[in-house]
């Protein structure tokens, strides 16, 4: 349960610079509260992100954690109490395939759909709202439709997964804009993972306490992980 919410922070669950201002580094605390059949949960974290693409998730809650990972996709996963860490290379936990990158690098078109395959079929406008429909890749055919990506006045406040009859799979709802760094970022994400009928996995994250450049605490940002830590996969 763990790994599967990490994964949802790391990769659902949000970088060109902003021509007014280049930050090189921003950190900002992460409430996660998710439901599913009744049963609470919740992640507690500092995340911390640097221009040259490497971002490290301090994690106070439901255990001491910290992930750090890059534009590279190697991730590394340090357990405090227990002294041990995780190694793994995966394209997919790239911080440039994260959510929280397009952001920080105000590239908010397409919320990466590009990259990972998706083709843009059409726009239209509706409320107030722009809306772009996203084809799949080859190989999500078989699962997805559509995507659909609603943006106002440039921001995103919608992103809708949708299965081959129609229905929606995800549905992600962006909102409570700030600006950090000179960049707009939603200060609140609202995912919502459909099971089955009447079955779903809600869960909301907070941004808090941004904090830009001599502003952010390195500690955690530059931490080093301990020579005798055990490898455990």
């Amino acid at each position: 349960m763990m790994l599967k919410s990490l994964r949802l922070v790391l990769a659902v669950c949000c970088l060109s610079f902003s021509p007014q201002y280049v930050y090189q580094k921003v950190s900002m605390d992460m409430l996660t509260r998710s439901t599913y059949k009744g049963k609470l949960s919740s992640l507690k974290a500092t995340v911390f992100y640097t221009s040259a693409g490497k971002m490290v998730s301090y994690y106070r809650e439901p255990a001491e954690m910290l992930i750090t990972n890059n534009s590279k996709g190697e991730i590394t996963m340090y357990n405090f109490k227990n002294n041990t860490v995780i190694q793994k290379q995966n394209s997919m936990m790239s911080t440039d395939v994260n959510q929280l990158y397009y952001f920080l690098e105000n590239n908010k078109n397409d919320l990466g759909l590009t990259k990972i395959g998706f083709v843009l079929t059409e726009t239209k406008f509706k409320d107030g709202l722009k809306i772009t429909v996203w084809s799949p890749p080859m190989q999500l055919v078989k699962d997805i439709l559509k995507v659909e990506l609603a943006h106002d006045k440039g921001n995103p406040v919608f992103l809708g997964y949708f299965d081959l009859k129609g229905k929606a799979i995800n549905k992600v709802f962006f909102y409570d804009y700030h600006l950090v760094g000179g960049l707009q970022f939603p200060a609140s994400v609202t995912y919502i993972n459909f099971k089955g009928v009447n079955d779903s996995i809600i869960s909301k994250t907070s941004y808090s306490n941004f904090k830009v450049d001599q502003e952010v605490d390195e500690q955690y940002l530059n931490f080093v992980i301990p020579a005798n830590a055990k490898v455990t996969q």
